[in-house]
């Protein structure tokens, strides 16, 4: 009677160990898609195609041990104070064209400050070892509330004070910006060049890269080659 409750509690013991390492194995990857999906996208189908092709390169990411137990979290400039959809590459094999349908356009706002502010947040909550993050969208900023007093958006458009992106990327082992305004891209580079991010980048401790509409177009499928 003893022996069989020793074998029981020695089944029971390693049968919850498992899972905690199984746990911690998926929490080592979160890889972070700010999609910018308010007015201030103008070619909304150069959009789509690049969030198209970049969706279709996350979901090959179910069959590599590296990448297939990673968590991608999807937050939307134009709804940035939630995480729109989060899953592993099987998940969103699985639940591509809903992810998709989430995924709309709208004639609004496009808060920048504040969907970064929810990447930091979700950070500091599920605590990954890796951080990995990737921005589709012209990187300007219209916050909330945008449709009181002079709406008009002068470009180039300086980074915004509070904007979270410097500081994540300090911590991160990537940071691609794609369809950047070309108006915006040197704003962006010089941002994050005084962050310390392209001194990371040319030691090799940081997969850095910004792309205007042109580079992006030229390397869809192709963004996440060697990840």
């Amino acid at each position: 009677m003893l022996k069989k409750a020793l074998v029981a509690l020695v089944v029971s013991v390693f049968g919850i160990m498992p899972n905690t390492a199984t746990a911690k194995e998926r929490n080592e990857i979160a890889i972070f898609l700010v999609v910018e999906n308010g007015g201030v996208v103008t070619d909304r189908k150069a959009a789509e195609t690049s969030i198209n092709y970049l969706l279709g390169e996350l979901v090959k990411f179910r069959r590599r041990r590296a990448t297939r137990h990673a968590l991608i979290h999807i937050v939307l400039s134009a709804n940035p104070t939630e995480v729109t959809w989060s899953g592993t590459p099987a998940q969103l094999y699985e639940q591509g064209h809903a992810v998709l349908e989430l995924i709309k356009f709208k004639d609004t706002c496009s808060d920048l400050v504040l969907a970064w502010e929810q990447v930091e947040l979700t950070t500091r909550i599920t605590m990954p070892d890796e951080i990995r993050l990737i921005g589709i969208g012209p990187m300007i900023n219209a916050s909330f509330p945008c449709d009181e007093g002079d709406t008009t958006i002068k470009l180039p458009q300086p980074a915004p004070k509070k904007l979270a992106l410097a500081e994540l990327a300090k911590k991160a082992s990537q940071i691609t910006l794609l369809n950047v305004h070309a108006d915006q891209d040197a704003v962006y580079l010089n941002y994050l060049q005084k962050a310390g991010i392209l001194r990371r980048a040319k030691k090799g401790e940081i997969e850095f890269d910004l792309m205007d509409a042109a580079r992006t177009r030229a390397a869809n499928g192709k963004i996440l080659e060697g990840r």
